[in-house]
């Protein structure tokens, strides 16, 4: 199949390329016209597009399926029926599309994304030590209250936690536990935001760098340097088969 496809493409480059011998018919000549037009515009602005700028339409895409998916997911089984084999589809699609719309939100507007969350780390972090404090002024059970299920988690885990008395200590260590998970959370968010990121990246500059290619070969009429980048990897693909 992959052979009858290079061969056509090799045949279909090979008449576009024989000029006005098969150019002849107004109709053909015009739709060849089109194509060389509306190509090379194309290309034009595709050679000039930014990383970055890729990078947040493909972000934007990511967004729009990953809430078309979700959508057919809860539709279509009450038009359809049930189906196993279209939900695993879908659901794997609108997984992996949020997935790519985080990563790329992450690593490029990564400043907002902190800001967003600041107010609740930052409570989560100092509010222990707060209500320790608190606790100590006015005799509130606040954090006596609070530490009962770290001790339980730590017995359960089998780890050796000293019984804290002072309301401020207490909310000390429940800080520093927070910090430590949100530390860890950071860390790991960029372990594996950062691959998919740049496989997104590698998505944009991938046809990117072959418009700026197609220009370096054709720079006054772009749909013959795609016509050769084609005719090439037809070639090269009939040599592997």
């Amino acid at each position: 199949m992959l052979k009858i496809l290079f061969v056509s493409l090799q045949i279909i480059i090979g008449f576009y390329w024989a000029g006005d011998m098969v150019r002849q018919n107004p109709k053909i000549n015009d739709l060849v016209v089109h194509l060389e037009d509306g190509y090379g515009s194309f290309n034009d602005r595709l050679k000039d597009i930014k990383v970055t700028h890729g990078l947040n339409a493909l972000r934007k895409l990511y967004r729009y399926i990953s809430i078309i998916s979700i959508a057919a997911f809860f539709i279509l089984p009450k038009i359809i029926g049930p189906n196993r084999i279209l939900a695993g589809y879908l659901s794997s699609i609108g997984m992996v599309s949020m997935f790519g719309w985080f990563s790329i939100k992450w690593c490029i507007d990564h400043k907002n994304s902190i800001i967003g969350i600041r107010p609740q780390v930052g409570l989560m972090i100092f509010g222990p030590v707060i209500l320790g404090i608190f606790d100590t002024f006015f005799g509130t059970p606040f954090m006596a209250i609070l530490s009962q299920p770290a001790y339980k988690i730590a017995i359960l885990l089998g780890l050796n936690v000293p019984h804290l008395t002072n309301p401020i200590a207490i909310g000390g260590g429940l800080s520093l536990i927070f910090a430590t998970f949100f530390l860890i959370y950071y860390i790991l968010t960029w372990v594996v935001a950062a691959p998919a990121a740049f496989l997104s990246a590698a998505l944009v500059l991938l046809p990117v760098t072959a418009a700026r290619l197609i220009h370096t070969v054709a720079p006054r009429k772009a749909f013959v340097g795609l016509t050769l980048v084609l005719f090439a990897t037809a070639s090269f693909g009939l040599l592997w088969l």
